[in-house]
């Protein structure tokens, strides 16, 4: 029996496409309304996983994915990072000297603002990128193309009218694999925890001080308002390494002991170790 794999957004969403980098064909995706309902799908088994992009390179956290981790008791099972390449789509016989608008989710027409001003093209919002081009296939939208993902124009059978539309070729996206429980990582390894301290000088480099002595190396830290708790801040960590060895296990231990709220997110095969 295949896997099935939720999704938010529309067939033919970036997430989408994270999910065949991944896991390959073979999965069925599932498209979902927000984080939370495609969390709540893998929690109530009707789903077996669920792609979660949390940071990207240009545009930093992903701040909606984090607060949904926050009330999911799910464990990632693995990153992957995936090369955002924007797509100007169209319907089949409009060429580009057609086009006057363009249509497209506020973050994707920021990344290909540049390219949208040399051409002329007006741009205007739209919800999804994936959607854009779904509604652009379905409905009559004179002299407008869409920006999404080559996977969203053969989705709905549009043609490309330019590829790597985006200004900056450093877009990229990373993504957790959600899954219930933990899986088994031995090299390779990186884990995600989020914790916030008490309001004591210091607080915070006990914590990352245990990191620090057991020479775990941090790869990303990151904070925001905690919405639980008025003006406590919630920090985002990862560091290399996995709990099954003794001295990432300790760790944990530790920094919970010193932390107000502490939260494993789990250990999994990091995308660097791929390459």
């Amino acid at each position: 029996m295949k896997d099935t794999v939720a999704f938010q957004g529309e067939h033919g969403a970036y997430s989408e496409q994270a999910i065949r980098k991944l896991l390959g064909e073979s999965p069925v995706s599932l498209p979902c309304r927000s984080f939370q309902e495609m969390l709540y799908f893998v929690i109530e088994r009707k789903a077996d996983y669920a792609i979660l992009p949390v940071e990207n390179s240009l545009a930093g956290t992903v701040i909606p994915a984090y607060d949904a981790l926050i009330d999911s008791d799910l464990l990632v099972q693995a990153e992957v990072m995936l090369r955002i390449e924007h797509c100007l789509m169209a319907p089949k016989g409009r060429s580009i000297e057609d086009i006057k608008y363009v249509i497209s989710h506020h973050q994707a027409l920021a990344q290909c603002s540049k390219h949208i001003e040399e051409d002329g093209f007006e741009a205007k919002e739209y919800y999804d990128t994936a959607g854009a081009a779904r509604d652009l296939a379905t409905s009559e939208m004179p002299f407008t193309a869409a920006i999404a993902s080559e996977l969203a124009a053969k989705t709905y059978g549009l043609h490309v009218l330019r590829r790597n539309f985006e200004d900056m070729e450093t877009n990229t996206t990373r993504f957790f694999l959600m899954g219930r429980g933990a899986v088994k990582c031995t090299e390779g390894c990186k884990t995600s925890i989020m914790f916030t301290t008490e309001h004591l000088p210091g607080a915070l480099f006990r914590v990352l001080g245990e990191l620090s002595n057991r020479n775990l190396n941090l790869t990303k830290i990151e904070s925001r308002p905690f919405k639980r708790e008025m003006w406590h801040y919630l920090f985002f960590v990862d560091f290399e390494g996995t709990v099954a060895t003794r001295k990432v296990e300790e760790a944990i231990e530790s920094i919970r002991s010193l932390c107000r709220y502490f939260k494993f997110l789990g250990s999994y095969r990091s995308a660097g170790s791929e390459t």
